[in-house]
C-alpha cells in the first residue's frame, strides 16, 4: 500500500510538472534595445538577450526600446517603442501551441505566426480581436483604434462590436475602433497616408533577418497600375500636387462575429 501511495505521488507530481511546462511562455528575447523591461505582480526586471519571457508577463518598452521575441514555435514577434503587451496563454505541447493568445495594450507590433495551428492564435487590442491565419504582418494599436497591415497569409480583424474585415491580399490594410472596420486595398487613395504609420514597413535595418519581411516597403508606395507610365507613379516623378491615377474606394464594412 506504501509502495502504491508512494507511486502515486510521484505521478502527480509528475503531471504538476508537465501541466507547469505546458503554461510557460517560453518565448526568448533574441534582440533587445535599451529601455526595455519586463513587468510582473508589481516586480519589474530590465530584459536583456537572452533573457525569457513567461505568461502572464508584460513587455514594456519606452521612446528607444525595442524588443524581438522568438517563442517555441518559432512564432516571431516584435514589441516597437513606446509599446506594452501581455503574454495571455501559451500552451505549448512540445511541438507546437494549442493556444497562444496575446492582449496588445498600446504601441506597435510585428507579428510572424510560427508552427502552430491557426486556431491557436488570438490577439486582442483594446478596441479589436486579431484571428491569425499563418501570417506575417504589422499593427498598431492606440488608444481610439487599430490599425493592422498585412503582408503573407490572411487576418480576420473584428471591431469590439463584431465588426469584422477579412484582409487576404498582400499590402491590404484593416483600421478598426470600437465599433466599425474598414478595410482598405492598396489602390485606395488613403492607403499611403495610413500605411506610412507602419515603422517597420518603412525601416526594417533595426530589426535581425529572421524578424524582416520582403518586399514590405512596397507597401508604402502607391500601386503602380499596369500600363501606366513609371515616371506617373513613381515618387518625384512630375508635379507632386497633380494626381497622377484615379482609384475607388473599397471600404467594406461586414457584420458577424469571429
Amino acid at each position: 500500500m506504501r509502495r502504491l501511495a508512494l507511486n502515486a505521488a510521484v505521478l502527480f507530481c509528475a503531471s504538476l510538472l508537465f501541466a507547469g511546462s505546458a503554461q510557460a511562455a517560453e518565448g526568448r528575447a533574441v534582440g533587445v534595445d535599451p529601455d526595455a523591461l519586463v513587468r510582473f505582480s508589481g516586480t519589474d526586471r530590465i530584459l536583456a538577450v537572452g533573457a525569457d519571457i513567461s505568461l502572464g508577463e508584460q513587455v514594456v518598452t519606452g521612446p528607444s526600446g525595442q524588443v524581438q521575441i522568438v517563442f517555441s514555435d518559432q512564432t516571431r514577434l516584435v514589441v516597437g517603442p513606446g509599446s506594452a503587451l501581455v503574454i495571455e496563454a501559451y500552451l505549448f505541447n512540445g511541438q507546437t501551441a494549442d493556444k497562444f493568445a496575446i492582449n496588445a495594450l498600446a504601441g506597435s507590433f510585428r507579428f510572424i505566426s510560427g508552427h502552430s495551428p491557426k486556431s491557436a492564435y488570438s490577439i486582442t487590442t483594446p478596441t479589436a480581436s486579431i484571428a491569425v491565419r499563418g501570417t506575417k504582418f504589422d499593427f498598431n494599436v492606440s488608444r481610439p483604434r487599430t490599425d493592422l497591415m498585412l503582408y503573407e497569409g490572411a487576418v480576420r480583424l473584428c471591431s469590439t462590436s463584431g465588426q469584422c474585415q477579412e484582409l487576404i491580399s498582400r499590402c491590404d490594410l484593416g483600421t478598426v475602433d470600437a465599433s466599425v472596420s474598414q478595410l482598405i486595398n492598396h489602390r485606395d487613395p488613403l492607403h499611403p497616408q495610413l500605411s506610412g504609420a507602419f515603422r517597420y514597413a518603412r525601416f526594417q535595418t533595426p530589426l535581425l533577418g529572421e524578424f524582416r519581411v520582403s518586399g514590405a516597403g512596397k507597401c508604402t508606395e502607391p500601386r503602380q497600375e499596369q500600363g501606366v507610365p513609371e515616371t506617373l507613379t513613381t515618387p518625384g516623378g512630375g508635379d507632386p500636387s497633380t494626381p497622377t491615377t484615379t482609384t475607388t474606394t473599397t471600404t467594406r464594412v461586414t457584420p458577424g462575429k469571429n
